[in-house]
């Protein structure tokens, strides 16, 4: 993102502006709705918290700079400019087009005290974990993920903390590349993920019993069906199914929960097999890619909102999270809505609603 026309202008191309609104990240010309990011893009973009150039571009692969990761974090955290103190950075005077962004940033603790701010220097991954933790006050343990990353790292506990809230994954060969220099489309993903992350409690509440309505995508009929807990099977919650439609038999379902994952299946599949299978907390954007191996392979899962409203069996439920899932071998897609500390109350198949929840009443 980069004295009167002239800063303007500078601002206008630094900072990449276009008077969008509700643009999306694949209507630019460089970008597209099979863009691995596109889904954090597009949320920092609806927010209006980022926006593409006047070329209609969003140029995704250019480095981003230390003064739009200024102006983009007060953005996104609603961080005032007005009557900023001044943190006397050399190189950022008060007439810098971005000034106002970076004193703040650097008054909420983002950025240290230093001689000077380097305002067009370029952001290291290790760089924005540091910003990104001190921004949003993320905490991680003192696990390791990463063969390139030991406590010899600039950021150690920052980048832990990025792997421990689901925010980053590293690369495929097991590193982190704290090194490497951040590009916008990268920078936007971590920044989006950090804003959307929830801890919420996706397993269904044992003390109800949750009543369904489901429509069979073999039969297209339609079943009321009650789920009450039974038991735990030593690694699975087991919820028995009662069909109070007619004499058609349902299986157990298997709820898995952990603090770090979230995975349910039907009690006749074999073992090592989930239906969905989520890693936690949640966070906007890809969690599972279908080329990763595993028993998921093949699959992917993309959060689509961690704080949705849905209205289900008269029922208004806020901070809803909206899982869908595609798969390389078919061309499904569901969508799963969960609420917290309830569990699912809608599924969708190709655009048709599969599973509503009625009602939950205590046992």
């Amino acid at each position: 993102m980069r004295r009167i026309f002239m800063v303007i202008c500078l601002a206008i191309i630094v900072i990449g502006m276009s008077p969008s609104g509700l643009v999306q990240a694949a209507s630019f010309k460089d970008m597209s709705r099979n863009h691995t990011l596109v889904t954090e893009i597009d949320y920092l973009i609806d927010r209006d918290i980022i926006k593409g150039y006047p070329d209609g571009s969003f140029r995704p692969n250019e480095n981003v700079t230390r003064a739009q990761v200024a102006v983009l974090l007060t953005r996104a955290l609603g961080i005032s400019t007005a009557n900023v103190k001044n943190p006397n950075y050399q190189d950022v005077p008060v007439t810098h087009a971005n000034y106002k962004e970076i004193a703040a940033a650097q008054n909420a603790g983002i950025f240290q005290t230093a001689p000077i701010f380097n305002p067009s220097g370029t952001v290291s991954r290790a760089t924005m974990a540091i910003i990104l933790q001190r921004a949003f006050h993320l905490e991680g343990s003192d696990g390791n993920y990463f063969e390139d990353v030991t406590e010899r790292t600039d950021g150690y506990r920052a980048i832990l903390a990025m792997a421990d809230n689901n925010i980053t994954r590293g690369y495929q060969d097991g590193t982190f590349k704290p090194n490497a220099v951040l590009t916008r489309a990268h920078f936007s993903a971590f920044m989006a993920r950090a804003l959307t992350l929830s801890k919420s409690v996706l397993i269904k509440d044992r003390k109800y019993m949750y009543t369904y309505a489901f429509t069979s995508t073999e039969d297209n009929q339609t079943y009321t069906l009650n789920y009450k807990y039974s038991h735990n099977d030593g690694k699975n919650d087991v919820w028995s199914i009662t069909n109070t439609t007619n004499s058609k038999l349902f299986n157990d379902e298997l709820l898995y929960y952990e603090d770090f994952v979230y995975a349910e299946a039907i009690a006749q599949e074999f073992s090592t097999h989930y239906d969905l299978f989520v890693e936690l907390p949640l966070r906007i954007g890809i969690t599972l890619h279908e080329d990763d191996g595993g028993v998921t392979n093949g699959v992917r899962i993309t959060v689509k909102d961690t704080a949705a409203t849905l209205q289900v069996g008269g029922v208004t439920y806020n901070n809803v999270a909206i899982l869908e899932v595609t798969n390389v071998f078919n061309n499904d897609v569901d969508l799963y809505y969960y609420a917290d500390h309830v569990g699912l109350v809608r599924q969708m198949t190709n655009g048709k609603v599969i599973y509503e929840l009625l009602k939950q009443t205590v046992n």
